[in-house]
């Protein structure tokens, strides 16, 4: 009975293995709508085996005329708005809130202590244009990719010209980001709806952060803490452009009939346009005087549809991520998109090729040498491969040239540890002084593991998480798939 039961359990172990590298050489199959899929995940791989895309950007050299104001010294103090828009034709106001009779009621006539001009504006203004700003634009993008989660990339800099080239990974969504990334350049301006002049900026902002409600639905906001400064500007303005009251007297005589008093109320409301690198976000007026310094402005509208909340929740995280790095001093534009082929694509069968040739190899040496036991640990060799491709799979392991050295070195050392097994002659006595005198030798590479995986460096980074993987699942799979197969082979 005992050895039907360790026959059972070498039978069970035996067939995970192969359900393991079915899995993973061959895929898991779904029918959908009359067509097979395969529904496993694909690999994460790096630009160096997938390919990349190079974006240059160059300086934004246009400049336009615009009728602005501008105070005693000449400092420019927003641009002249006529009915809630900016007098260029490219700037379009999206005022959504308010009536006609709201409108009726603004005053367009309102004194404005400030001269009015026209002037030709850069985008980026000579001064502007230093060595300094243009590390400055470097830095500060990076802090934005990486705030987004993007850790492969490369960025090359021309400190001469300003030029940029950004190369990130052949994925259209992680273009499409990078892209914004690098073409926003993160100007915040609350501006008085009625004249356009800048009322609050990025100087005033403390932090940014996103947050979301549920009520009949998710809504998502965008909330700005500011700072000392601008907590007490807030409160001012929430005084200022809000709702109020009017009372209007009229006097009426009706034949001989002694006058008669008739009070009416009209309400007259002063908004405020929140415009995120000229593109206005939300225009509105204030209920109630703000004194927490805190605003929230609503990303979209209320979803009940998860992933149509989720585009709306990561819109506003990339807003607040741009914020909370800083203003780019300097403005960029795309010049080129162009893809760039990986020079491992053409050696990639030929490494395919030897891989299968050495496990055969291998295989062949175990089987020759320690027979059926040999045949044994062939079959759990390939399994460790198997279940080390399957997890890296589905975790944040990005595969490159570099990390696949390391994933070969772990897939080499899991075959030594099982020959060193082998060799001792009863695997049942010795597996437990085995495994820890070959473990604890890696102890060191362990600790090198998890903090090349904590490094900033995305190659190091890469080169950590297959070193962590490769020998936590070493670890693992002998001491609940070799172990039983082994010991209890032997037996049967």
């Amino acid at each position: 009975m005992e050895k039907m039961l360790k026959k059972l359990k070498v039978i069970v172990a035996i067939l995970l293995v192969i359900l393991l590298s079915l899995i993973a050489f061959w895929g898991v199959f779904i029918k959908e709508k009359g067509v097979w899929n395969n529904r496993m995940a694909p690999y994460n791989l790096g630009m160096d085996i997938k390919g990349s895309r190079e974006l240059r950007y160059a300086l934004d050299n246009s400049e336009e005329e615009k009728y602005v104001y501008v105070d005693e010294n000449g400092n420019i103090m927003g641009e002249v708005w006529e009915n809630g828009s900016s007098t260029t034709a490219e700037h379009e106001a999206e005022h959504e809130a308010g009536t006609a009779e709201d409108e009726a009621n603004h005053d367009e006539n309102e004194e404005v202590p400030y001269a009015k001009e026209t002037r030709t504006i850069k985008i980026n203004r000579d001064e502007n244009l230093t060595k300094e700003n243009f590390e400055q634009a470097k830095k500060l993008i990076q802090k934005r990719l990486k705030k987004q989660g993007i850790s492969e990339y490369n960025i090359r800099l021309d400190n001469v010209t300003g030029s940029l080239i950004v190369e990130t990974p052949n994925k259209e969504a992680q273009v499409d980001k990078v892209q914004d990334i690098v073409s926003t350049i993160g100007k915040f301006q609350m501006v008085d709806y009625q004249n356009g002049l800048v009322l609050m900026d990025n100087s005033d902002i403390k932090k940014v952060s996103v947050v979301t409600s549920n009520d009949g639905g998710y809504t998502t906001y965008l909330q700005i803490e500011f700072n000392k400064e601008g907590s007490e500007k807030l409160r001012k303005i929430s005084t200022d452009y809000k709702e109020t009251i009017a009372e209007n007297t009229q006097n009426e005589e009706s034949g001989n009939e002694e006058s008669a008093e008739e009070q009416t109320q009209e309400t007259e409301k002063r908004y405020v346009s929140i415009v995120l690198d000229d593109t206005t976000m939300m225009t509105t007026y204030f209920g109630e005087e703000m004194t927490a310094g805190v605003l929230q402005i609503a990303v979209g509208q209320a979803k009940t549809d998860y992933q149509e909340y989720l585009e709306d929740y990561n819109s506003a995280k990339t807003i607040s991520d741009m914020l909370n790095s800083g203003m780019l001093p300097i403005s960029y534009e795309l010049e080129a998109d162009n893809f760039v082929q990986a020079e491992i694509v053409n050696e990639a069968d030929t490494m395919k090729l030897i891989a299968v040739v050495t496990i055969i190899l291998i295989s062949i040496i175990f089987i020759v040498k320690f027979k059926m036991a040999g045949l044994f640990a062939s079959l759990l060799g390939i399994g460790y491969i198997a279940l080390l491709s399957i997890v890296v799979r589905y975790t944040n392991a990005v595969i490159t040239e570099s990390s696949i050295v390391v994933y070969a070195v772990a897939i080499l050392l899991n075959y030594i540890f099982m020959k060193k097994l082998l060799l001792t002659g009863d695997v049942s006595k010795n597996y437990d002084q085995v495994q820890k005198r070959f473990f604890l030798k890696l102890i060191p590479v362990c600790v090198v593991a998890v903090v090349f995986t904590l490094s900033q460096f995305f190659v190091v980074s890469s080169i950590g998480m297959a070193m962590f993987w490769g020998i936590i699942l070493s670890i693992l799979y002998n001491f609940i798939i070799t172990r039983t197969v082994l010991k209890n082979g032997e037996e049967v």
